[in-house]
């Protein structure tokens, strides 16, 4: 008894296109892990905005517990987009987390020393100047001080 069945065209068009959709979907998600990922976010208990201020307690920050690791602090409801590079062992370098060229996050690159775009293009010194990329535009960067566990950002200054 031959319990094969045929494929109608109905059935041939449906196995395709699943298959086509599959494939699209899967090269889209390919296609976006192009460039770099941004720098991990950190948690909103461990930081607190005092007026120009953003104090960050790196007790609670293990996403900066090593010299090159880096985090970002992105607080819409109050406009704060940051990154923070650890570049030393009691040095941090706190700069704008925003491209200049579209506004895309950055992350870290502690081999290299600098701030890169996550689309790959663009790349910025640890003192904000312009390495490469499609805009020859400066980084912002905000001054900062570590007082024991905590690091204070003068977002006035930046």
């Amino acid at each position: 008894m031959n319990t094969a069945r045929e494929m109608t065209r109905r059935d041939f068009i449906k196995a395709t296109g699943l298959f086509t959709g599959g494939l699209a979907v899967g090269s889209l998600t390919f296609l976006s892990g192009c460039g770099f990922p941004a720098a991990p976010g950190i948690d909103h208990d461990a930081y607190i905005l005092d007026g120009d201020h953003l104090t960050v307690r790196l007790d609670k920050t293990p996403q900066l517990s090593r010299v090159g690791d880096s985090a970002a602090v992105i607080d819409e409801k109050n406009n704060i987009r940051l990154i923070i590079a650890r570049t030393g062992e009691t040095k941090y370098v706190v700069a704008l987390n925003e491209c200049p060229h579209r506004e895309k996050q950055l992350r870290y690159d502690s081999s290299s020393e600098t701030f890169l775009c996550v689309t790959g293009k663009s790349e910025f010194k640890p003192d904000g100047s312009y390495v490469k990329g499609p805009v020859e535009a400066p980084l912002r960067i905000y001054r900062s001080t570590l007082e024991g566990k905590t690091l204070i950002i003068d977002l006035k200054n930046g």
